[in-house]
């Protein structure tokens, strides 16, 4: 009797597992794009020419900003920083 209750108890889960498993959620949405293949295309040369494309594991693209400061000035103050003790060196 007690393999008769089991093998019910199995049989309803398995039974209930599978009806959550039929419908999508959230439902899927058909796409549809807004912009021709000649546009995507140009987008892609476009983006090309202004180095914002990812190659390999170089995602996501970072681009340099301009610096106001020259390099003598940024290795000036990493000097004063090192000798001031200012730098985080770990726990």
């Amino acid at each position: 009797m007690r393999t008769f209750h089991i093998a019910l108890a199995v049989l309803t889960l398995s039974t209930a597992a599978g009806a959550f498993a039929e419908a999508p959620y959230p439902a899927d949405q058909p796409f549809t794009s807004t912009v021709s293949r000649a546009q995507v295309k140009q987008d892609l040369i476009q983006a090309e020419h202004q180095g914002l494309l990812s190659e390999g594991d170089n995602y996501p693209v970072v681009s340099q900003a301009p610096s106001s400061q020259s390099r003598q000035d940024v290795e000036r103050q990493l000097q004063t920083a090192q000798h001031g003790d200012t730098l985080y060196s770990g726990a």
